[in-house]
């Protein structure tokens, strides 16, 4: 609809200031039409009215655009179930566009009151007496197609169209939580709103928006919502957050989203482990980095990758004893007794690893090699 549109508006002539305001006002009275053909035309011919320095900053013109974008996306709903040309996008460009053309509307709603004379009225200080004119009707036509927004975005959910639909749970949970949705009675509960906030980010992860997906689920979380494994998407979020830092090399910026989860999950072996690669991945030694693999691996014996990291860690004190260049030439035989319980230790918390996970590739891998190291398998 927005390429008809615009291929309508560059048809359209040039107009100076108090010639775009006549269209205006003639557009506003074709905007009460039931046709969505002259909707179109009205969206159409009022586009060069939104950049022209004096219709744009009168409020008829945002209130035409809005209501002929509204009234278009009621006609296209009520038309969709026997027009399949009418599609999820084209309802949410029409929905979005009418609340975005509606939302600059208001703060320019403000007539002077005038007196029978023509002059103006005033306030007892002397100020001039403000009235609005459509600022009740845009506020009612608001309310009445707010909740369309969960509508499409369940649509474009279901249709895996995921970033569609955070962006249409993004604009309900902004209207609601506006001023002027508490003024009109159309805030809701928290319960309500952190249910459509996770969906929000629920989208948002699939989109693989992983910033705002975490920034969205952690704020329904803490809005109480504890349905649909949120705690595990959220978690999710932030380790793509956190590996994606980490592989950009970017330990500071890692580090920071860590510590601030530890402030809420404090017993997250998990987040220990990732700390721990951080750590070693800025000093650049897997010795400074121990302690905390060692802390993750005991906080969580059911956790794989800590079970992995923490042998691995164990391994490369036995690899340090091999390379070091006091044991150049020391044969294996001589470096055996050594070596030996190191790597038999990290062999304990590599197999363990194998058996939460018996995809590890990489700790299989180490396996075998230690094994033959030791023991010639």
């Amino acid at each position: 609809m927005k390429k008809m549109i615009l291929l309508c508006a560059a048809a359209i002539m040039a107009f100076g200031a108090s010639a775009q305001m006549s269209l205006v006002k003639d557009l506003a009275k074709k905007a009460s039409s039931n046709d969505p053909q002259v909707l179109i035309e009205v969206l159409a011919n009022i586009e060069p009215a939104l950049t022209n320095p004096e219709s744009a900053n009168d409020v008829l013109t945002w209130f035409t655009a809005g209501k002929a974008s509204i009234d278009l996306y009621n006609q296209l709903m009520a038309m969709k179930s026997i027009n399949p040309e009418i599609t999820d996008e084209m309802l949410q460009e029409t929905l979005f566009g009418g609340f975005e053309y509606l939302e600059k509307a208001l703060p320019l709603d403000s007539v002077p009151e005038l007196n029978k004379d023509g002059s103006l009225k005033l306030n007892k200080d002397g100020s001039k007496k403000i009235k609005t004119k459509y600022s009740k009707n845009i506020l009612e036509m608001m309310k009445n197609n707010a909740f369309d927004f969960l509508r499409l975005g369940d649509q474009f959910r279901s249709a895996e169209k995921y970033g569609l639909a955070a962006d249409a749970y993004g604009k309900y949970v902004n209207f609601v939580n506006s001023s002027n949705a508490k003024n009109i009675g159309a805030a809701v509960p928290d319960s309500t709103l952190s249910e459509i906030i996770f969906l929000q980010g629920f989208s948002q992860f699939f989109d693989k928006n992983y910033k705002d997906s975490y920034t969205n689920l952690l704020k329904a979380e803490k809005l109480g919502y504890t349905e649909n494994n949120i705690s595990m998407y959220c978690n999710a979020a932030l380790e793509q957050l956190i590996l994606t830092n980490l592989n950009s090399g970017k330990y500071s910026e890692a580090n920071s989203m860590i510590d601030a989860a530890l402030l809420d999950q404090p017993n997250a072996a998990w987040l220990y482990l990732f700390k721990a690669i951080s750590k070693e991945g800025e000093s650049e030694s897997i010795v400074e980095a121990f302690p905390l693999y060692k802390k993750a691996a005991e906080m969580d014996p059911n956790h794989a990758d800590s079970q992995f990291y923490y042998g691995r860690a164990i391994a490369a004190k036995a690899d340090a004893i091999i390379n070091a260049k006091e044991n150049e030439n020391a044969t294996t035989d001589q470096l055996m007794p050594k070596i030996k319980p190191i790597y038999e230790e990290a062999l304990i918390y590599l197999n363990k690893a194998v058996e939460l996970n018996a995809d590890m590739n990489e700790a299989k891998s180490m396996i075998d090699k230690i094994k033959y190291l030791l023991y010639g398998e």
